[in-house]
């Protein structure tokens, strides 16, 4: 054994690991639906001291309506934190035209906003226009079809002026929640689709690891 993997390791043991990190990931139950045909979606969550990161997507491919896109996610904390500021946040922002075609306008603001103390926890909305959210624009949408294009896109989706454009892929958001230490972890997460709030509650795994 070498002199540096030694003192590593003699590190390790006596000082414990550097840093610990609450990593939760939150995901829809296999074969949700809402009242526009299935719904799927994911929410990683990475909290540290004073702060929670949140990668949400939606994993809907092809939706039918605007009833299957995000407009929120709710959650609680294994702190029972309830306050906290939207810091930086983006995701790819894309316009879905009429035949289902769409233009991509790369990473942008999210033009969502952070509801404090909803039912116990923090609600990440984008129909939340009394905090400046700018919806019902923005609405998070899943991939289009294998052929690259929006088939199924109704009316709600597709050349949509109130709706569009659309935040698309992975949106990344950071929560500053002086609350939260590097041990919390998401108890619960209540994902919400379309402009009439429907909500499926999520499944959430994860714990602590150190780093």
């Amino acid at each position: 054994m070498s002199r540096i993997v030694r003192i590593s390791l003699l590190f390790v043991f006596t000082f414990g690991t550097l840093s610990l990190f609450g990593d939760t990931t939150c995901t829809t139950p296999p074969g949700a639906s809402g009242a526009d045909g299935p719904v799927s979606a994911q929410a990683n969550f990475t909290a540290g001291d004073g702060f929670i990161t949140v990668t949400l997507s939606n994993t809907q491919a092809n939706p039918r309506s605007e009833g299957q896109l995000l407009n929120g996610l709710a959650f609680t904390v294994s702190e029972g934190e309830t306050a906290g500021t939207l810091g930086s946040n983006s995701a790819n922002i894309r316009r879905v035209d009429r035949g289902g075609t769409f233009v991509d306008f790369g990473p942008a603001s999210t033009g969502w906003a952070l509801a404090q103390n909803v039912n116990g926890g923090l609600f990440l909305c984008v129909l939340c226009t009394d905090l400046g959210a700018v919806g019902p624009k923005h609405l998070l949408i899943g991939p289009a079809a294998g052929d690259g294009k929006y088939d199924a896109a109704n009316g709600s989706i597709a050349g949509n002026k109130p709706h569009n454009p659309f935040t698309a892929g992975t949106a990344t958001f950071l929560i500053n929640a002086p609350g939260v230490t590097a041990g919390s972890t998401i108890t619960s997460a209540t994902f919400f689709f379309g402009t009439e709030q429907g909500s499926v509650a999520g499944s959430c795994s994860g714990g602590v690891i150190p780093i």
